[in-house]
């Protein structure tokens, strides 16, 4: 079994961390034996910081090799005060996955985000549309459903958010096909996360689970089988309101290991797991 962790879900580009140097936050997480980071975008602003960041020649080869590049378009975009997605913020997003296909592993951040003050405040900020809350989720599962349609077309994974909308992003997910998933930071009802596990689907653990109870009951139901590392960084870390990194992940692996009442070296299964996701992350023997 490989002895080293794999973050499923971060957001390391220097947006994020305005005041940390991304060199000094990838050598932290390897000094912590994490040798892959999953780094997700919101924006196709984002998407090509990553990229940009894989290819950075000011970084060591051992530090690129770490960052694994998605590309997605968050269901929330606050631009200003906005927080709906546009038609050509979603067609640049398509556009840009086509483009680079071959250099992601994955697709994501994508999915659904039905919190009513999210969709409150779209409804706001956009009076002259004359949206209701209904509209707004369509438009996001019509972007959803786009984004999932070209996992299937590039076979790549899919990194999915669905705060306050877990199981209309698992039946989303299941009404268009989705095969390779994993739920970020899930926070809908265990049974929920079951339909997804029946459909081979995975969940991605944050080290916020110390302070989660509705974590840790998901990571006592969901087998060891379908569960991953993440750490969402800079968010989700074990203290609300402090910036998380990559390396805090063995908090993530720590609490699976003392919920489950197993080895921390058996919670390296999470690393096999991400392998059999995210097929284009090299091993690390």
């Amino acid at each position: 079994m490989s002895q080293y962790l794999i973050d499923v879900h971060a957001h390391l580009y220097p947006s994020s961390f305005p005041n940390t140097p991304i060199e000094e936050i990838l050598l932290r997480a390897k000094a912590a034996n994490v040798k892959s980071i999953v780094n997700v975008s919101e924006t196709v602003e984002d998407a090509k910081k990553i990229l940009e960041l894989k290819n950075d020649a000011s970084l060591s080869d051992s530090l690129r090799e770490i960052i694994e590049p998605c590309a997605g378009l968050h269901p929330v975009q606050p631009v200003g005060s906005m927080s709906l997605i546009s038609t050509d913020q979603a067609n640049s997003m398509l556009e840009f996955i086509r483009k680079k296909s071959a250099e992601l592993i994955g697709i994501g951040e994508v999915g659904l985000d039905f919190t009513p003050h999210v969709l409150q405040n779209a409804i706001d900020s956009n009076p002259n549309l004359n949206l209701s809350t209904e509209e707004l989720k369509k438009i996001q599962r019509q972007v959803f459903a786009q984004q999932i349609a070209l996992s299937l077309q590039f076979d790549l994974p899919l990194n999915v958010h669905s705060r306050s909308a877990g199981h209309y992003a698992l039946d989303c997910l299941r009404d268009y096909g989705a095969r390779k998933v994993v739920m970020h930071a899930f926070d809908g009802q265990v049974k929920y996360a079951k339909k997804g596990v029946e459909m081979g689907f995975f969940f991605s653990i944050p080290p916020s689970i110390i302070r989660s109870p509705q974590k840790q009951r998901l990571v006592a139901e969901i087998p060891l089988s379908n569960l991953l590392l993440e750490t969402d960084s800079p968010a989700l870390g074990p203290e609300k309101g402090v910036d998380n990194e990559p390396n805090s992940i063995i908090i993530s692996a720590s609490e699976i290991s003392k919920i489950k009442q197993i080895s921390f070296e058996e919670v390296y299964q999470t690393t096999a797991n991400a392998h059999r996701l995210f097929t284009r992350i090299a091993n690390h023997y």
